[in-house]
């Protein structure tokens, strides 16, 4: 079977034999889809029929909306979201989700790690250097932010596709998402600045990023079979 990383290299290759025209329509189909909450691999494997039916349609001559029988782009990949999600069960999506929050940890407890130490050596010295994270209040917050953070970029994502934006509301976007995007730095310092000294609980860093390492290669396993 091939691997899903494979899957997206072998997708983005071949897209580029497509014209201007249908490289937008097919860009917005990977968008829609990819931010759909369906199994990677499942999205992978529909973008890969989808391209094969949008080169079939440039040989032809003829148009994507020919070859997939309907006007509505964004329906027919409704439909087939639709058709995926209803096949899953409780579990289905649970790899993924185990995979992203092992990722998550890894890198939220490397750069928290740094930090603390950092501050750690600079105030006490380095006879106090520690090999334990401080999991205070701010830390929580994090990841509760973060998480907050992709859903709204997908959603967000999501609700752009087939869409025709002129120059003015690209601009307006721009400017609405730099000044989401400065609020919410702003929120994740003061957490960091203010939630710090409310320690929760500490563990050794070589566990913690143990267990981030495992819960992604079991989410990893489970989501490529």
């Amino acid at each position: 079977m091939i691997k899903t990383k494979s899957l997206i290299k072998q997708l983005n290759k071949a897209s580029e034999n497509l014209s201007l025209e249908n490289k937008k329509k097919f860009t917005d189909i990977v968008v829609y889809v990819r931010t759909s909450n369906i199994k990677t691999r499942d999205a992978e494997e529909f973008l890969q029929q989808i391209l094969d039916s949008f080169l079939n349609a440039q040989k032809q001559g003829v148009t994507i909306e020919n070859v997939l029988g309907t006007s509505d782009i964004k329906y027919y990949c409704e439909e087939i979201v639709d058709t995926y999600k209803a096949s899953y069960n409780y579990s289905s999506l649970c790899s993924e989700y185990v995979m992203y929050t092992g990722m998550i940890i890894i890198m939220l407890s490397i750069i928290n790690y740094i930090t603390q130490s950092l501050i750690t050596i600079k105030r006490d010295g380095v006879n106090n250097f520690t090999t334990y994270l401080n999991f205070n209040m701010g830390i929580m917050f994090q990841f509760l932010l973060i998480g907050i953070m992709i859903i709204a970029i997908m959603t967000y994502t999501k609700k752009t596709c087939f869409k025709e934006i002129v120059k003015g509301d690209k601009i307006k976007e721009f400017f609405i998402l730099w000044v989401i995007l400065f609020l919410w730095i702003c929120i994740m310092v003061v957490c960091v600045m203010f939630l710090d000294k409310l320690l929760v609980f500490r563990l050794n860093i070589i566990i913690v990023l143990t267990v981030g390492i495992v819960l992604y290669l079991i989410g990893h396993y489970l989501s490529e079979k």
